[in-house]
């Protein structure tokens, strides 16, 4: 028995080391993105969803899901009313949008320097 448990143990580092090690690759998958690099349609998706509000920072990330390549853009916005949201704007392959998400920026930066 105690060489069972002994397994176990190991077999449960090995995993949890494994889903960090992971988790903090797909992190390091995002990258700072030049408001003026932004995409056209991703622009044009922020404005409509939060009209007059100034974008203060962008990221993009590339993952693989299913054999496809998918692209989000994550663009922090001041909205009007002063509130800091997140819009996240998932394209395709070809650069055609997927989805459009809308949050609060969970970010504990200020880029609204």
């Amino acid at each position: 028995m105690p060489r069972r448990s002994g397994l176990a143990i190991v077999l449960v580092t090995v995993t949890c080391v494994t889903l960090c090690a992971a988790w903090a690759s797909a992190e390091d998958n995002e990258e700072k993105v030049p408001l003026k690099a932004l995409p056209k349609n991703v622009v044009a998706v922020v404005k409509a969803v939060c009209p007059g509000g100034k974008m203060l920072s962008a990221e993009r990330e590339v993952e693989r899901e299913h054999g496809k390549t998918i692209t989000e853009y994550e663009v922090k916005v001041k909205r009007v009313d002063g509130k800091i949201v997140e819009v996240e704007v998932e394209l395709d392959a070809k650069g055609n949008i997927r989805k459009v998400q809308v949050g609060e920026d969970d970010d504990d930066d200020d880029d609204d320097d």
